[in-house]
């Protein structure tokens, strides 16, 4: 599994973090696809039935996405004594590899995995394979990706059917499935609409789209009350402006599994799914609450309810306890925290040692009262103070500068103390060793910034999670948490589309278990 908090992949994560954000809005990749060659829709119409399978975020640690991809490389898996056969298409929905694409990271973390799972020799009927691209697939512009899914060539047993980064697939019995790139701006480019509409001309009235997308909008509008940008929405009415519904959203980004039906308005019935558990960390069900989801995409008066969650939220919130053993989990992170409280000590002035007969407290004050007159002192806390700020997870104004100071303060007020108290100790030497003295106390305040470090930030980011349901993504990627892994597998019928959700609560003997079982059913004519 990825070390999300090792001070090397922090700087290099931020870094192409911001390089994307600036290039994502100045060189869309998806533009240059439009230049290109027409792609032609897939069409996996037919009389019968048709098998999907459905899984996202891979590519993180080798033995769960190993595991994954094998459950779904198999002939068949079973429930309840019927036979469920592999999916002729297999559809990947964002995010397949981490912590950023490269083709030595798509290479090690997710093609070997494919090729591990597939039998030594081709299959007659291959099963093909369409993938669309989440955040991470973004993060090298997109290079990455070309160069694997869009190639029409075989990755171990499945053959890829793409040319750009997103597809349209019609289905039988007037289904359809629409795969869209939303890029990191959550929205189409005007291509790419244009091409949807073009391809999605013989939608009949009442047909039904499986819309798929790399992250689960419809969180984030209740979370952050982000609204849906507008080539979206376009589509979206186009769809409906055909009579057409959309009874079934799948999305990955959040690696766990989530499924939320409409119980009041037009979509009564449409179920939302959420379904990341490929291969990567796992995420809380406990947190963002969806409880009270009142709408989709703007519509008025329609509400959700939680129908189904994998793992269950009492089994989230006792996970997040792991948060107290971040330290113990994430060694390599106290390094960076032991190196900023080393700069800060070093810009402090010689403390006044009187101040310690009076306690912790006075002595922390006394600190302060000296780093406010120190103006590098000054600049380095400002911009610890601003980062951790930035860092906390929240759009509410007042909870992110509340919590993020307090945060800010407790790393701050740590550096002080650490600083102090190797003063205190090398009392003895500060006179006749000056520079022995200064290398000690520089040893003194790594050793207990590196502790000290670590312990704050557990302890915040296990309170942000477990009591208000923050710093879901940050907690739990301090875990690195294998288990609850999941896909989905569906049958597409002519009465609707049958879905069955596998879990694998532990990937290192890995059984896969139904977690969730649900009927998508078609719209009848007349």
């Amino acid at each position: 599994m990825v070390r999300w908090y090792d001070p090397a992949q922090l700087f290099r994560t931020g870094v192409q973090t911001v390089l994307t954000a600036i290039f994502a809005r100045r060189a869309d990749a998806r533009i240059l696809m439009a230049l290109g060659p027409d792609q032609p829709a897939l069409d996996l119409s037919r009389e019968g039935d048709l098998w999907i399978d459905f899984v996202a975020d891979t590519g993180d640690g080798w033995r769960p996405t190993t595991a994954v991809l094998r459950e779904l490389a198999r002939d068949a898996l079973t429930h309840e004594g019927e036979a469920l056969p592999r999916g002729e298409l297999l559809v990947m929905g964002g995010d397949q590899v981490y912590p950023s694409a490269s083709l030595c990271e798509y290479e090690q973390r997710l093609l070997r995995p494919m090729r591990e799972v597939s039998p030594p020799q081709c299959l007659a009927s291959p099963p093909k394979l369409l993938a669309i691209p989440g955040n991470h697939d973004w993060y090298d512009g997109l290079v990455g990706f070309t160069s694997v899914f869009m190639q029409r060539e075989a990755l171990g047993m499945w053959e890829t059917v793409q040319s750009r980064s997103y597809q349209c697939v019609r289905l039988p019995h007037g289904h359809w499935l629409v795969a869209v790139d939303l890029q990191l701006l959550q929205d189409l480019d005007v291509p790419q609409r244009q091409w949807f509409e073009a391809k999605l001309a013989d939608l009949a009235p009442r047909d039904a789209v499986i819309l798929c997308l790399a992250e689960p909008l419809w969180v984030f509008r209740q979370q952050y009350g982000e609204a849906y940008q507008p080539q979206l929405k376009r589509l979206l009415a186009f769809i409906e402006g055909k009579g057409a519904k959309i009874p079934l959203w799948l999305a990955g980004d959040l690696h766990h599994y989530r499924r939320l039906r409409c119980t009041q308005g037009i979509d009564l019935g449409a179920q939302l799914v959420t379904a990341g558990g490929g291969g990567a960390f796992l995420h809380p069900t406990h947190t963002p609450s969806l409880r009270r989801l009142v709408d989709n995409y703007g519509r008025a008066k329609t509400h959700y309810a939680v129908e189904r969650e994998y793992p269950a939220r009492e089994v989230s919130r006792r996970l997040a306890n792991g948060d107290l053993r971040f330290p113990l989990l994430n060694p390599s992170f106290g390094l960076a925290g032991a190196a900023v409280y080393t700069v800060l000590s070093s810009l402090l002035p010689r403390p006044d040692y009187t101040v310690w007969e009076h306690g912790v407290w006075s002595t922390l004050l006394k600190g302060l009262e000296q780093a406010a007159t120190t103006p590098s002192a000054i600049a380095l806390t400002a911009a610890l103070l601003v980062a951790v700020v930035y860092f906390t997870d929240s759009h509410n104004r007042f909870y992110r500068y509340a919590a993020g100071l307090l945060h800010g303060l407790a790393h701050l007020g740590a550096a002080l103390l650490a600083t102090g108290t190797g003063y205190r100790l090398l009392r003895g030497i500060e006179r006749e060793h000056i520079v022995l003295h200064r290398l000690a106390l520089m040893a003194v305040t790594f050793a207990l910034g590196y502790l000290a470090s670590g312990v704050i930030m557990g302890a915040y980011l296990w309170v942000s999670v477990r009591f208000f349901r923050r710093h879901g993504n940050e907690a739990f990627s301090a875990l690195r948490h294998e288990g609850y892994k999941n896909f989905l597998r569906m049958r597409v019928g002519a009465e609707g589309v049958s879905v069955w959700a596998f879990g694998l609560d532990d990937t290192s003997s890995p059984t896969p278990r139904v977690i969730d079982r649900f009927e998508v059913p078609r719209a009848k004519d007349g």
